[in-house]
């Protein structure tokens, strides 16, 4: 643990400084999050916490007395979706530019970077399931599922950075003693990254004057640096934990994106269309103070990735704790249903 301790610090004060750093860059290159009908928020914000946290990461990783080898295509995703996030913030991009280059970003990391899902574990209780011709396909769409879970989630201050700052804790709780160095240093930095962003999202001590929000360019990151950690953690001889703990740690965005895709296309809505239509969004809509909101899904997050430690520590049955997911899905989608009708009555 201690050799992980300066990368870690290392990360937190480049990610510090360039927030100071980048904040006159966002204003003069008008990379500023505008308030509209779908965000509230006030004034010009921007949209740096995400290439802050991006340049933390990397110079810790370049600064650390491991193989950079193993990073090598990890970080070529990130750039990828890191720059496409940065035009997206700026100009917009239409969402097909934006998925093309996230399928960019999944094959570097799936084929030459041999990263993947191969096997689901003993989701059903009989026996293992191998996915051999079909980890490729699965592997591309969960990555992609990944980015944009977290970037979905980012609607609401410290959410996306609360969710996912749950989720690498519960990771490096699991994956501590992992002989994989190189994922667990990506999990222990984005441990020291986060909290120096949510400090300037949530203006913590500080002025709401100097807010910041991650962009697309940093829940896109996030999105591709958690799932990637998963698949490192979840599979193969060394393994961490069972794949379907994987579910657990980061349940709150995947039940977002699941419930999300499908109450849009049971609306007969396109499932990339922007509404204001989240679990968040409607909470607030319910008379829920954005605080109070905040809460309920952290404490949910805590909660989900709690049940994933324990299953793993006490060694639960995969498919208890499979079914178990889907249960905690099915009641999360009907409460969102529940209180979507109530929100069109209101209306």
């Amino acid at each position: 643990m201690i050799m992980y301790i300066k990368p870690m610090v290392i990360a937190a004060i480049i990610t510090l400084s360039a927030i100071y750093f980048l904040r006159p860059f966002a204003v003069n290159f008008k990379l500023l999050d505008l308030p509209n009908e779908r965000k509230k928020h006030e004034g010009s914000i921007p949209l740096i916490g995400g290439i802050a946290m991006f340049l933390g990461v990397i110079v810790s990783i370049f600064l650390s007395p491991i193989d950079l080898n193993n990073f090598n295509y990890f970080l070529t995703a990130a750039l990828i979706v890191v720059l496409i996030g940065v035009f997206d913030d700026h100009s917009s991009l239409p969402v097909s530019y934006r998925l093309l280059f996230q399928i960019i970003a999944a094959l570097i990391l799936v084929t030459v970077g041999e990263e993947g899902i191969s096997s689901l574990g003993n989701l059903l209780g009989y026996g293992e399931i191998t996915l051999n011709e079909w980890s490729m396909l699965l592997s591309v769409f969960a990555i992609i599922a990944g980015i944009n879970a977290v970037n979905m989630a980012d609607g609401l201050h410290g959410l996306a950075g609360g969710n996912s700052l749950i989720s690498f804790i519960a990771i490096s709780i699991l994956s501590i003693k992992s002989p994989s160095q190189d994922s667990i240093l990506i999990a222990l930095v984005f441990c020291s990254v986060l909290p120096i962003f949510l400090i300037h999202n949530l203006c913590l001590g500080i002025s709401a004057t100097k807010r910041i929000f991650m962009g697309d360019a940093g829940s896109m990151f996030i999105g591709l640096a958690i799932v990637w950690v998963l698949f490192d953690f979840s599979q193969g001889e060394e393994k961490s934990f069972a794949p379907v703990i994987a579910l657990w740690l980061f349940a709150p965005p995947l039940m977002e994106i699941a419930s999300t895709v499908l109450r849009r296309l049971m609306s007969g809505a396109s499932p990339f269309k922007p509404d204001t239509f989240h679990f968040h969004h409607l909470l607030q809509k319910l008379g829920y103070s954005k605080r109070k909101t905040l809460t309920i899904i952290l404490l949910f997050s805590a909660l989900m990735a709690l049940i994933g430690i324990l299953g793993e520590i006490f060694n639960i049955a995969e498919n208890l704790m499979f079914f178990g997911f889907l249960l905690v899905f099915l009641i999360y989608f009907y409460l969102g249903e529940l209180a979507y009708k109530k929100v069109l009555k209101l209306n």
